[in-house]
């Protein structure tokens, strides 16, 4: 499973985003922590995932994610997953960002299984950009990523695109391919409404994952907020 979740911002401070191009100011903290119900052919299960960001400098952050999984019909397929990386700010230029990534990940929940659950690497660069389109604000990045395990290697490209729709809530659609070794292929899109106030930021979402040998659904509430 990938259950990835991602966070995006634009702008110095604002942030909706977890993965994506964006560095958090120095000394800042980003959280983030999402419930889910999810189903996998005859399986049902909860996720729960816990993301969080701080600004070592005002060019390098360090991310931190765990995730975990729980069926209820089907206990043997539980799992859970970390990963941290260090995202640095390569280059900004007016409302564009283009920034590196690398880490470690480990856990079925994060990177699958059939040797992906083991402890790996990964590496990647992103380009965003924020602005105004259509006289509302808007943002829009890419990414690709490398995992490399001692049994597995995989490449993803993710995209997404968000906009301000009202006063207070933003629309964002997220996209992920994935292809690699050990029944590594997978096509995802995510929907996310965010409602955005004073004390927090809240989400409600749906996720479909279509992995070749299995499709997967998940529906998500997820609690954020700016320290």
């Amino acid at each position: 499973m990938l259950g990835k979740v991602l966070i995006l911002a634009w702008g110095a401070s604002w942030q909706f985003a977890a993965a994506a191009p964006w560095v958090q100011e120095d000394g800042a903290w980003y959280s983030r922590v999402s419930f889910g119900d999810e189903s996998v052919e005859d399986l049902n299960g909860h996720r729960i995932d816990a993301y969080a960001e701080y600004g070592l400098t005002s060019k390098l952050t360090l991310t931190a994610k765990y995730d975990r999984i729980a069926y209820s019909n089907g206990s043997d397929f539980d799992a859970d997953g970390w990963r941290s990386n260090l995202r640095y700010q390569l280059l900004q230029y007016g409302p564009l960002h283009v920034s590196l990534e690398a880490g470690l990940l480990q856990g079925a929940a994060i990177g699958g299984r059939n040797g992906c659950d083991k402890l790996g690497g990964e590496i990647g660069a992103g380009l965003a950009w924020s602005g105004s389109w259509r006289n509302r604000q808007s943002f829009l990045f890419g990414e690709v990523m490398g995992r490399f395990h001692s049994d597995c290697q995989r490449d993803r490209i993710a995209a997404g695109f968000g906009q301000q729709t009202s006063e207070h809530i933003w629309s964002i659609t997220q996209a992920w391919v994935e292809r690699g070794g050990g029944n590594a292929d997978s096509n995802k899109i995510q929907t996310e409404l965010v409602w955005r106030t004073d004390v927090a930021d809240f989400s409600i979402g749906y996720r479909r994952e279509n992995g070749g040998f299995f499709e997967e659904e998940s529906a998500f509430l997820a609690l954020a907020k700016q320290f």
